[in-house]
């Protein structure tokens, strides 16, 4: 008569059913999905608060650290609230979460660097700008990269306002803010 395999339990199952307790189940079960725990910082993002944003996605990421949207989103209202230091932490968490993939996350991080002064470094992330739908942001983004590295003097606050234009002129920036 074939028997079973033994069954492994570990330590910690072990010590609960030895205290009384049931051991949960080797098979998983199906979870419903709960609520979006960013439903508040999305809500605030999509009406302009990034105040509210920043506070609501603080409170939420801190459950779900790799969600590259509301991470996005914190990035650009930290950047809108002029706090660029946070701004450029969270764009580049993005850009490794997404391996580079993620094109808001990138101009965000080249507009946050404008911010901080940074040229050379504004101009990188300018230069790996792609965006197949925008083309004319990506041709934007390609000349001010060349510009930035040309040596040419340039006013890095009149760059940025003139980027962040051409990106809500084409959508990939939001049109109402208030700060």
């Amino acid at each position: 008569m074939p028997t079973a395999p033994p069954r492994t339990v570990s330590r910690r199952h072990l010590f609960r059913a030895l205290l009384g307790r049931d051991a949960p189940s080797d098979t998983p079960q199906p979870q419903e999905p709960g609520p979006d725990i960013h439903a508040a910082g999305h809500a605030a993002y999509a009406a302009g608060d990034f105040r509210e944003a920043i506070d609501a996605y603080r409170n939420s990421i801190r459950g779900d650290l790799s969600n590259a949207t509301a991470r996005v989103r914190l990035g650009h209202a930290l950047y809108t609230t002029g706090q660029y230091i946070q701004a450029r932490v969270e764009f580049e968490h993005v850009l490794r979460l997404t391996n580079g993939e993620d094109q808001l996350a990138r101009l965000g991080l080249a507009l946050t660097l404008l911010g901080m002064g940074k040229g050379e470094r504004a101009a990188v992330a300018l230069a790996l700008f792609t965006d197949p739908s925008r083309p004319e942001l990506v041709d934007a983004a390609q000349k001010m990269a060349a510009r930035l590295t040309s040596g040419e003097v340039c006013e890095y606050a009149g760059l940025q306002m003139e980027l962040e234009k051409m990106a809500r002129a084409t959508a990939l920036l939001p049109e109402g803010e208030t700060t």
